[in-house]
């Protein structure tokens, strides 16, 4: 057995806060082909949370196992598939898994949608995810979520916070979106150029 099964091996036998920090680049270099199995099978175990380590043990198959995963998982309200959603984008570059995190996200229960939205941020900014935000702005119950598609909408529109006034200006219109006043939320919107 190689150093780097080792390194696996010990990263995946880990608890609390070190296991929650995820594998070292390391852990996969090195493997031979034989190892290589083992360390896939035992992603594949943990997912959805170890979709990301996959890819870096081999891309092709990881792509195919989690495309699978992902129709088999779709609509669990209490499920994690946008873990693997929006791994298959970073890794794939298809964009039908980012439409699949906006679309699947009202059935989601309210603990997860913050972390819907943080997951669609993390995907390449296009057209949809800036409605997806604004909709969340506007209908979301769910104060946590519209705080984030909040701070995601503005950084997506590239607002700057370098500067005091760029802050100042960048935290009212936060404050705005994240109000319960829906008037101006949507004043808030037409001014950053999101058409309501």
């Amino acid at each position: 057995m190689t150093a780097s099964i080792d390194e696996f091996l010990r990263q995946h036998r880990a608890t609390g806060s070190e296991k929650a920090d995820g594998y070292s680049p390391d852990a996969f270099a090195k493997l031979t082909d034989q190892e290589r199995e083992i360390v896939f099978t035992r992603l594949a175990n943990e997912l959805p949370w170890s979709a990301q380590w996959m890819f870096l043990v081999d891309a092709v198959r990881a792509a195919a196992l989690l495309k699978a995963e992902e129709q088999a998982m779709r609509g669990d309200p209490y499920g994690d598939v946008f873990m693997i959603q929006e791994n298959l984008v970073t890794h794939t570059g298809d964009l039908l898994y980012q439409k699949h995190m906006i679309e699947d996200y009202p059935n989601y229960i309210e603990k997860k949608r913050p972390l819907v939205v943080d997951a669609v941020h993390r995907t390449p900014t296009n057209a949809d995810t800036i409605r997806f935000f604004k909709r969340v702005i506007l209908v979301e119950a769910n104060s946590s979520a519209v705080v984030r598609a909040s701070r995601h909408l503005l950084d997506s529109l590239g607002l700057p916070r370098a500067t005091e006034p760029d802050k100042k200006h960048y935290d009212a219109l936060l404050s705005n979106l994240r109000s319960d006043d829906s008037q101006l939320k949507q004043q808030t919107l037409v001014q950053i150029g999101v058409v309501t």
